[in-house]
């Protein structure tokens, strides 16, 4: 099975916030990746301010910021000029 670049995964995990704030298992779910490879994706995204962490009920909520919108749109933009994504 061919592996995903990163870069692909962590488009997913925005467009994955984008539809809904999450904890960290449901965004692994959500994006296919193991939970002990989920935080090596997460932290460069938390380190450039493109998703936020808050705790609620003693749980971490990582949700997008403005910034990670703005690059997701266009992301996804490009996509669709290439006509990747209709």
């Amino acid at each position: 099975m061919k592996k995903r670049e990163p870069i692909l995964i962590q488009m997913e995990i925005l467009a994955s916030l984008f539809a809904s704030p999450k904890v960290v298992t449901r965004l692994a779910q959500s994006c296919n990746v193991n939970m002990s490879r989920i935080g090596g994706f997460v932290q460069p995204l938390l380190a450039k301010g493109l998703v936020e962490s808050r705790q609620v009920d003693g749980q971490e909520v990582l949700s997008i910021t403005d910034s990670g919108y703005r690059l997701y749109s266009d992301w996804l933009e490009i996509w669709r000029r290439l006509a990747v994504v209709t």
